[in-house]
């Protein structure tokens, strides 16, 4: 033997070549694609935060229902005699009554923030229909 060689040594493994200008070019147009993106998806991350804290530190929009505590002087609601109340609404500062007197329905609205009455409307019902209808 004349030299260093080594039975069973494996060969020098030849540098592979390195990529091609087409796929550097793919690959840094994929990087730039990638961080893009990335930036995109922490930006509306971050609207989104902020959005939410924005909307939770911001005064409500809808106003609270007056106290019914201390209603202002002459609050009354008017009724019928003999009226029964069946239900009651509050929305706002408006209190909607329903009532039934002497077989008559309405309804009654009175204004909390005044203590005025707004408005009586009158409920009436469609006769029952028919077998044949």
């Amino acid at each position: 033997m004349h030299g260093m060689e080594t039975i069973g040594a494996p060969q020098a493994v030849e540098a592979a070549p390195g990529p091609s200008a087409a796929e550097a070019r793919l690959q840094r147009n994929l990087r730039i694609v990638v961080v893009a993106l990335a930036v995109l998806i922490f930006a509306g991350l971050a609207a989104v935060i902020g959005r939410v804290i924005y909307l939770a530190s911001g005064t409500p929009t809808q106003r609270a229902a007056p106290s019914l505590a201390d209603p202002p002087e002459g609050t009354s609601v008017q009724l019928p005699a003999g009226a029964q109340v069946r239900s009651i609404s509050l929305s706002g500062d408006r209190l909607a009554v329903h009532y039934e007197a002497a077989g008559a329905e309405g309804i009654a609205v009175l204004d909390l923030k005044t203590g005025q009455p707004q408005t009586s409307i009158p409920v009436t019902r469609a006769p029952p229909a028919g077998p044949g209808k």
